[in-house]
């Protein structure tokens, strides 16, 4: 009879056993569940944060267009960089606009022009003008490099397997297959660079003060004497007045149409803006787009889009956003 007893009390023990992993099994799979519940609510409610940021971001875009087409001047805007916060319903937006013509066109710069910029972003002399002429020669037409600049034969030297296409930028990010340039030196200039206005070099008048080095150093460069009716003085440089924009086309690069020097009016380059913009959702989403834009035309909506491109947030706002 005790060994009946004895048998059944470990068949009641070896069942509770199994019933007690059954409970564990389930218990795991139920925290599996929630854990995986929550993460895919927590990823929705990130990508709907995403996407309010980013169409707060374009809205941005269209306010600062509208603004700069308001035809009460006064309302409008300066092109200065500043920085403007408009409140919406889903959330604010940071808007930053700056006249794209003060900028320095690669395709139709002068080497003395690009090696000015490269210098007065920091970029030793002589580097700087390697550079210069070697993004000059980048856009020239084929033919032998100028000096210290770099074509063809420099290029497989270097040991490159490609060569310098003798044609206009399409995008700024080319800059970075050029002979002896960096990603941290193209990062330096690209704020002062365009490939929408068809000027051989910005006015200095506004310019940012990286711009006006730029021309001041050229004019150096080159040897040409400042127009005193036309000058900007370098604030501590002692780079000298700037000088203006020559009418001839750039002695290292494509030239200049006849149009485009002819009559600064026709050429639209005054109503050419940048314009960055910062959505931060309610939600916590941040997004940065950048666009380029030409006001005016026969848009329905009153601007062309030259460029459209997602922007990066500064390193401590993608630090704290992280």
């Amino acid at each position: 009879m005790s060994a009946v007893l004895s048998g059944q009390s470990r068949a009641r023990g070896f069942a509770l056993i199994i019933v007690l992993w059954f409970l564990v099994l389930i218990g795991a799979i139920g925290i599996t569940l929630i854990l995986n519940a929550r993460s895919e609510t927590e990823i929705a409610h990130n990508t709907r944060a995403a996407a309010d940021a980013e169409a707060l971001a374009d809205a941005g875009i269209a306010r600062a267009a509208f603004n700069q087409l308001d035809p009460v001047q006064v309302n409008q805007w300066p092109l200065d960089g500043s920085v403007h916060h408009v409140a919406l319903s889903a959330g604010d937006v940071a808007i930053r606009i700056t006249d794209e013509t003060q900028k320095i066109n690669p395709n139709l710069a002068s080497a003395e022009l690009l090696t000015g910029l490269f210098e007065a972003s920091g970029v030793e002399l002589n580097r700087a003008r390697h550079l210069g002429a070697a993004t000059a020669d980048w856009v020239s037409p084929d033919g032998p490099p100028s000096d210290m600049g770099a074509k063809r034969d420099q290029y497989r030297e270097a040991g490159k397997s490609y060569e310098p296409p003798n044609a206009p930028l399409e995008t700024l990010d080319d800059l970075n297959l050029v002979l002896g340039m960096t990603p941290e030196i193209l990062a330096r200039v690209r704020p002062y660079l365009t490939i929408y206005t068809q000027s051989a070099e910005p006015s200095g008048k506004g310019a940012p003060l990286i711009v006006q080095q730029a021309l001041a150093l050229a004019a150096q460069l080159s040897g040409d004497s400042p127009d005193d009716n036309d000058t900007n003085t370098d604030a501590g440089t002692g780079a000298g007045p700037i000088s203006p924009s020559p009418a001839n086309a750039p002695p290292n690069g494509p030239a200049t149409p006849a149009a485009a020097s002819a009559n600064p009016a026709d050429k639209g380059d005054e109503r050419l803006i940048a314009v960055e913009a910062t959505g931060r959702s309610r939600d916590g989403g941040v997004y940065v787009r950048r666009a380029v834009l030409r006001l005016g035309g026969d848009n329905p909506q009153g601007y062309d889009i030259l460029d459209w491109e997602r922007g990066s947030l500064p390193a401590e706002t993608a630090k704290l956003s992280g």
